[in-house]
């Protein structure tokens, strides 16, 4: 099978699509019911191979009932990867920006806050629209300040069981409750509070403060990174970093491109070998006759095709069904090289990568399995009088 560039896209478009489900699968601790969607799948590629038509349709059936289960049970983590997709497809994304006297302000909040063991979640949004993930909240749209910050968390406050908004430099939102992660390795020492933090920061780019009541600790959660805040310095200096990043040249974004997750990428790559395998390479059991017409290419340059055996070839292709059905074969057209051919009859077969067939179908007869063909010189036209 000649190698096109069909075939190369095709595989590529596979192997990214395994990759992208691999590295959602990971992040949403979802690897065994994915890998075993795949699983499935192949399963039944090779059960239709062998004419089991219901072990295929019975493991068709659990690829189904498999993506169902990933569609219903990880309904917030499909969301944070489509609430991501949609940032990255916006063409003016809202920045991502802190100002050094909101970081200094929301530091001093948390670190006074600790000091008095009084809890307190705090939200600072990036790119990522949070509104479909908080429930409740009052509005409020003030102005950031330590006092505004460590007023919202004391005691007698009806907004400090929740959380408060930040977007920018206001105070959106308080007394938010946001939703819980479903994190079974958290430390044993995690309340509501802190896992309420991990799971706004696991379904959205945001980042989550989480100030502990109990041992008066503060911890930012960013994704699924957890950093314990050793003090108010280090809060600012953490808070800014991954607030402002450092813009990267060329070279070290192709480096990260290409050499990073590279576990997940040969797995892909793997999984996308074994599924294009079976899918194509293995030989079908559906058989159907079409006809071509001929062409000739190549042909010398003086020379004519003035006589030929047959204006058409009867082939008889074989592959799987769905393949079939997917490909246009009546646009197939028999190619016959006549380069280098002096002018006589010759006779000429068909070859195989003449017909430009898609992956996954060979050819089984050629009728007729060569044709004559004469070339000859072409005759110039004289014009009268010249």
């Amino acid at each position: 099978m000649a190698l096109r560039w069909q075939i190369v896209a095709d595989f590529l478009v596979l192997a990214l699509a395994f990759y992208a489900l691999l590295r959602w699968a990971r992040s949403a601790r979802a690897m065994r019911i994915a890998l075993g969607v795949v699983g499935l799948h192949a399963l039944a590629l090779l059960a239709r191979h062998f004419d089991l038509v219901v072990t295929s349709w019975v493991l068709d059936g659990a690829a189904i009932l498999a993506t169902l289960v990933l569609l219903l049970v990880f309904q917030p983590e499909l969301r944070r990867a489509f609430m991501r997709l949609d940032s990255v497809l916006k063409r003016w994304p809202r920045p991502a920006v802190v100002q050094s006297q909101t970081s200094v302000a929301i530091s001093h909040a948390a670190f006074g806050l600790a000091r008095l063991h009084l809890g307190a979640l705090l939200v600072i949004t990036r790119r990522d629209s949070i509104n479909e993930l908080l429930e409740g909240g009052n509005i409020l749209g003030a102005d950031i300040s330590s006092e505004v910050l460590e007023a919202i968390f004391q005691k007698l406050s009806p907004l400090h069981d929740g959380a408060a908004i930040i977007e920018g430099d206001k105070i959106v939102k308080a007394n938010v409750v946001l939703p819980l992660t479903r994190r079974q390795d958290l430390p044993f020492s995690y309340g509501t509070r802190h896992r309420a933090a991990v799971g706004l920061a696991e379904r959205c780019d945001a980042l989550v403060v989480a100030v502990s009541e109990e041992r008066a600790e503060v911890t930012l959660m960013d994704g699924g990174r957890i950093y314990l805040i050793e003090d108010a310095q280090h809060f600012v200096s953490t808070l800014e970093a991954l607030m402002n990043p450092v813009h990267e040249g060329i070279g070290p974004r192709l480096r990260r491109l290409f050499f990073t997750n590279l576990g997940l990428k040969f797995a892909a790559l793997g999984l996308a070998g074994v599924i294009w395998g079976m899918s194509f390479l293995a030989s079908g059991t559906t058989i159907r006759t079409i006809s071509v017409p001929i062409e000739f290419s190549n042909v010398p340059p003086g020379m004519v095709v003035t006589g030929q055996s047959a204006d058409a070839l009867e082939i008889q292709v074989r592959g799987s069904p769905w393949i079939m059905d997917s490909v246009n074969l009546p646009r197939l057209v028999g190619s016959f090289d006549l380069g280098g051919r002096q002018a006589g009859w010759h006779t000429l077969r068909l070859k195989p990568d003449s017909l430009d067939l898609p992956p996954g179908i060979v050819v089984d007869r050629v009728t007729p399995d060569s044709i004559r063909v004469e070339v000859a010189v072409a005759q110039t036209k004289r014009v009268p009088g010249k």
